[in-house]
């Protein structure tokens, strides 16, 4: 079942020319993002009207890319009411999964990694406590300016959280530019605790450019053997985010993903 994320399409104000796109390029499913899903449907009933519109058109709803402000340090409260609201949604849209992160590097400042763990586990264990009594997952999504980018850190925090419900989620274009020589190598180190893959092509460079597949440089057929290697069993999303041509490269992907997707035995 292909399913691409809905931030690839942020631009577009209108949930429903959305859909359209991503059922016309050959989906069948899609991963919600805040933009424009979050701000549009704002209760539960209109969340379940939008759930009900997907269904009819065939399209099944995976995962919230809830894109809440991270700041543990100085607005925790804020935060913690933001993740309660993220929750909220998935959980009426039954979508089974948040998408997060830990802090960006200009929100950590000059506090050392340790301190920065520290912190986040405490905040990020209470959010993955509000998760799981909703049935979600919560993965977090390492970019090449956040500390969880670094293989270390980021099993210390996975395995610091000590919570069933939470994994990381491997975007091919952000670890082949936060690690441009051992993006492979890092499928491998973080084994297990992936559990879900943004699957896009990149040119080791470029922040957040997510190529159609075949049109970058990473080893993608490389990805898929490391993901093999770890018995990886999790979801899988295309992501477009930044690509010019959105619709154009989404239709050339899909096929390529059901390949991908039969490879792995998802």
């Amino acid at each position: 079942m292909p399913c691409i994320n809905a931030v690839s399409f942020h631009q577009d104000p209108f949930p429903e020319s959305i859909c359209r796109k991503v059922c016309d390029a050959g989906f069948d499913a899609l991963e919600v993002s805040r933009p424009p899903f979050f701000e549009r449907f704002t209760t539960t009933g209109t969340r379940k009207v939008f759930a009900a519109y997907a269904a009819r058109n065939g399209l099944r709803l995976r995962g919230f890319d809830c894109w809440v402000e991270v700041e543990p340090y100085r607005a925790r409260a804020e935060t913690l009411n933001g993740f309660r609201a993220a929750i909220a949604f998935a959980a009426d849209l039954e979508l089974g999964m948040i998408i997060s992160h830990d802090p960006w590097a200009h929100v950590n400042q000059d506090r050392s990694p340790t301190e920065c763990l520290r912190q986040n586990i405490a905040l990020f264990q209470e959010v993955a406590d509000l998760a799981a009594a909703r049935q979600l997952r919560l993965v977090f999504e390492p970019h090449p300016d956040t500390l969880s980018m670094d293989n270390a850190w980021a099993i210390d925090f996975i395995d610091g959280l000590q919570r069933p419900n939470v994994g990381l989620l491997y975007d091919c274009c952000h670890y082949g530019v936060g690690q441009p020589k051992t993006y492979l190598e890092a499928i491998t180190t973080l084994g297990r605790r992936i559990q879900h893959i943004h699957y896009s092509d990149g040119d080791r460079r470029t922040y957040a450019l997510h190529l159609p597949l075949g049109d970058g440089e990473l080893d993608l057929p490389g990805v898929v053997a490391a993901l093999k290697s770890i018995g990886f069993r999790g979801t899988l999303t295309n992501d477009m985010y930044n690509y010019p041509l959105l619709e154009e490269g989404a239709r050339r992907n899909v096929e390529k993903l059901r390949e991908v997707e039969r490879a792995l035995g998802i």
